[in-house]
C-alpha cells in the first residue's frame, strides 16, 4: 500500500510533542519553523488530525513557579489556535477530535508533562483540567515528593507516596489520564496496583529492543495493555537504538543534565533558552554523527508491541520539538504517512494501520472521560 494512498485516508494522532516551547520561544508555525520539527504546512504534509501539545515544566523550577509556568504554556496553546482558526482547533474530547477533523482542521488537546507542576497540592489539579489537560506524565527526569522518575537512582520499595497515590486517584476522578513515561520501574507498578481506568506511556519504547530504564519492559507493555491503555512509541534514536549512547553521543543523563542547566539559566528568556536548546542539539549532533537509527527500527519497536499485545495498545508519540535528534529518515512531522505506510508494507492491515494512527488514543482519551 504506497503512501500515497494512506496519508488522505488516515489521519494522524501524535501523542506527545512539545512544540508549545518552540512557539513560546518565538517560533512561527504559518512562517515555516525550519530550527523545529513542526509547523503547520509540515502538519498538513504529514496528515496530522490530532496532536498532543505537551506543557513541560522543569524540575529547576520551584514551588511557587512552576505551576505559573504550566497555565503560562496553556495560555500559548489558547492563542495559537485562535491565530490560525482556519488550520486549528483546541479540543479536549474524541468527540471534538472528529469534529475538527471534519471541518478540516487539526486538533490541538493540552497535556502537562511532569507532575511537579501541580506543586504537590491537589487543589491544582483541576485549574489545569479546566483548561483544557487531558493527560498529566507524572514525573520527568527527577523524583518528585511523591513520585520516583527513571532519571535518577531509587532504592524505596514503593515508587509512590500516599499523597502520589491520591495525585492518581484525583486525576482519574477528573479525566486527566494517567501517564506513565519517565516514571520508575517502582512507580509504574503502583500506578498499575492502584489505576482504575485506562492509563498510557505517551512517549516510551520498547525496553526489549532498546534495553534503557526510560523504556517498557515487556511485562509493563502488557500491564498497560491490561489497563485498556497504550505505548505510543518515541521517535528519539536514543530510546530506539540500543548503540546510540556508545557512539558519541554521551549518556542520557548528561542529556536531561544539560537540559535542566539551559531550562535554569534563561528560565526567564523563553526566546534565549529555545535557542540554546537547538545550540546543544546542533553540538550533539555534530559530536555523534548521523543516527544509526532509522524509519525501520521506529517501526520494529511498534511492531513489536503489536506481536506482544496486539495492535489496539500502540500508538505514536514522537517527541517532536522536544528531543535533538531523530531517525536519518524522519526529519519531522511530514513523515508520519511513510511510518504509516512502512507498517502496511510490513503486512498490517488497513484497519490495525488506522487504529494505531488515529483510533487507539480516541478510544483511551474517551475511556478517560470525568
Amino acid at each position: 500500500m504506497p503512501a500515497e494512498t494512506l496519508a488522505p485516508l488516515m489521519p494522524v494522532c501524535d501523542l506527545h510533542l512539545d512544540t508549545v516551547l518552540e512557539i513560546q520561544g518565538g517560533a512561527d508555525l504559518k512562517g515555516g519553523n525550519p530550527e523545529g520539527h513542526v509547523d503547520l504546512a509540515r502538519m498538513r504534509e504529514g496528515g496530522a488530525g490530532l496532536l498532543v501539545f505537551a506543557c513541560f515544566v522543569p524540575a529547576v523550577l520551584p514551588h511557587g513557579r512552576v505551576f505559573r509556568e504550566a497555565m503560562d504554556l496553556l495560555d500559548v496553546i489558547d492563542r495559537t489556535c485562535q491565530r490560525f482558526p482556519d488550520d486549528l482547533m483546541k479540543v479536549e474530547t474524541a468527540a471534538d477530535a472528529e469534529a475538527a477533523l471534519t471541518a478540516g482542521r487539526i486538533g490541538i488537546l493540552p497535556a502537562v508533562e511532569n507532575g511537579h507542576a501541580i506543586e504537590s497540592d491537589l487543589a491544582k489539579l483541576e485549574p489545569l483540567r479546566r483548561r483544557g489537560v487531558r493527560y498529566m506524565t507524572l514525573t520527568h527526569a527527577r523524583h518528585l515528593e511523591w513520585a520516583a522518575s527513571s532519571g535518577e537512582a531509587w532504592t524505596g520499595s514503593s515508587g509512590l507516596t500516599p499523597f502520589g497515590r491520591d495525585v492518581v486517584h484525583a486525576m482519574e476522578s477528573l479525566g486527566v489520564i494517567v501517564d506513565v513515561s519517565h516514571v520508575h520501574e517502582s512507580t509504574f507498578w503502583d500506578v498499575t496496583r492502584i489505576a482504575r481506568k485506562p492509563f498510557i506511556a505517551s512517549h516510551s519504547c520498547a525496553a526489549a529492543l532498546c534495553p534503557l530504564g526510560r523504556n517498557l519492559t515487556d511485562d509493563q507493555i502488557k500491564a498497560v495493555a491490561a489497563s485498556g491503555g497504550l505505548v505510543a512509541v518515541n521517535f528519539f534514536p536514543g530510546f530506539l537504538d540500543p548503540g546510540y549512547f556508545a557512539t558519541g553521543a554521551g549518556a542520557l543523563e548528561q542529556l536531561f543534565a544539560d537540559l535542566e542547566r539551559i531550562e535554569s539559566e534563561y528560565a526567564d528568556d523563553p526566546v534565549r533558552k529555545t535557542a540554546e536548546v537547538h545550540e546543544s542539539g546542533r553540538a550533539m549532533r555534530e559530536s555523534r554523527g548521523p543516527a544509526r537509527a532509522d524509519l525501520d527500527l521506529l517501526v520494529a519497536h511498534i511492531r513489536h508491541i503489536v506481536d506482544l499485545v496486539g495492535d489496539d495498545h500502540v500508538g505514536l508519540g514522537s517527541d517532536f520539538d522536544g528531543v535533538p535528534d531523530l531517525p536519518r529518515d524522519v526529519p519531522d512531522c511530514s513523515a508520519y504517512p511513510r511510518i504509516l505506510a512502512r507498517l502496511a508494507h510490513g503486512g498490517l492491515s488497513e484497519h490495525s494501520v488506522r487504529k494505531i494512527a488515529w483510533g487507539n488514543f480516541l478510544r483511551v482519551l474517551g475511556a478517560n472521560d470525568a
